[in-house]
């Protein structure tokens, strides 16, 4: 598997107008392979931890996305 650092490496050797072309290069794959769906998170944790210890995960989440609303 290639790495990053090693990409790095490869492109940093190169003169400025080849950097370039990589760089435009690049660009040209990320938008034949779009990023995927957004991915869930869980920004939302902590943030009502001051509320009823009773209340449901999913009860929680559904308070943080009527307040993130």
């Amino acid at each position: 598997m290639i790495t990053i650092d090693q990409v790095e490496s490869v492109i940093h050797n190169l003169p400025q107008d080849l950097r370039e072309r990589a760089l435009q290069y690049i660009e040209e794959l990320n938008k034949e392979y779009p990023q995927s769906e957004k991915k869930f998170s869980f920004d939302w944790v902590g943030d009502l931890k001051d509320e009823e210890p009773s209340l449901s995960t999913v009860e929680i989440q559904h308070k943080i996305h009527t307040l993130k609303a």
